[in-house]
């Protein structure tokens, strides 16, 4: 940044390195979720059991009864033998008489739904000026999404994306399937890399089943510009579509009197420093419309969608919305 006599600052102001302490050393470093030098398996099951447990019978009702249908009513399936935790009102007695056995009548809301994970592990994700990177807060709140899924009897799979499909896990039931979704997060060899949302989502309409929920969990910083189109496609293909953004505060606000920091560039590494002073209010206004062209995209795509920061508990926002279906 140049002073008013034409020379280049390059000093960085000790307030600036006390606020914004990880700029730049993000990656490789040792986190609570393992993307530093080694997995922590048991810091992320703790972390989904503080998130999940105190509230997953109420996700267990969202996830069945309001996320899945689109407000067509339930329809008749077919009949199955009755069990003892049937609600007796659903008995068919014609069947049953002829039969000489009890069975009940399936709805719809009973046929197999799967819900399938897409998670950003890209370059921009492995950065975070609080607590939580980014990505160790995607990792928590992807590996709650599948324990809340797995609970109710769906089948979960996850899909991590940067530049191209780094790893995915098929959609399945049981708990060995959610050891599986929690240990491919953890492994820090599938993070990095630039982000191409576009292809991830060409995967999922190619692979995925039609009857399935479809999260996208990213920051939605970098992505290459295809995606729009293959959007539209996920969000008329499957059941339903959500959008999750996980931003750090820093990714939408500047803080003001700190002066110079020096900015890296997560995909390409380039750095720059820069007067922060001078673009607190302009870099605000970017950030926020960045975000609403995201939000709006999801929303003309037959999408919802949800913001949260890394300061703050995902299970307040993910509530609000799946309650307002």
């Amino acid at each position: 940044m140049k002073r008013p006599d034409g020379h280049v600052s390059r000093h960085i102001t000790k307030k600036a390195r006390d606020l914004y302490p990880r700029i730049e050393p993000m990656f490789g470093r040792q986190t609570v979720t393992g993307h530093g030098h080694k997995a922590n398996l048991s810091a992320l099951m703790k972390e989904v059991d503080i998130n999940v447990k105190k509230l997953i019978e109420l996700f267990r009702f969202i996830l069945k009864y309001r996320i899945i249908f689109r407000g067509s009513g339930i329809e008749f399936a077919g009949l199955r033998e009755y069990t003892p935790e049937d609600d007796a009102s659903r008995i068919d007695w014609k069947s049953s008489a002829r039969t000489g056995k009890i069975y009940v009548k399936i709805f719809e809301e009973e046929r197999d739904l799967d819900l399938f994970l897409l998670v950003d592990v890209s370059n921009s994700m492995l950065f975070g000026t609080a607590e939580k990177l980014k990505s160790e807060y995607a990792t928590i709140l992807a590996a709650t999404i599948a324990y809340a899924g797995i609970e109710v009897g769906d089948k979960v799979g996850v899909g991590l994306f940067s530049d191209k499909m780094v790893k995915v896990i098929p959609p399945a039931q049981g708990s060995l399937q959610y050891f599986k979704i929690l240990k491919a997060l953890v492994d820090p060899d599938n993070y990095g890399g630039l982000c191409n949302l576009g292809d991830a989502l060409k995967y999922v309409n190619r692979f995925i089943r039609k009857r399935s929920i479809i999260f996208i969990v990213s920051d939605f910083i970098g992505a290459e510009h295809d995606w729009f189109d293959e959007l539209r496609v996920t969000g008329y293909r499957f059941d339903r579509l959500l959008g999750i953004m996980v931003r750090d505060p820093r990714d939408d606000f500047l803080t003001t009197g700190v002066g110079s920091m020096r900015f890296s560039d997560p995909f390409s590494d380039k750095k720059m420093v820069v007067d922060v002073d001078k673009y607190v209010e302009e870099y605000k206004k970017a950030a926020k419309l960045q975000r609403l062209f995201v939000e709006k995209q999801f929303h003309i795509n037959n999408g919802g969608f949800v913001q949260t920061y890394t300061t703050e508990p995902f299970i307040k926002p993910l509530m609000r919305y799946f309650l307002l279906l």
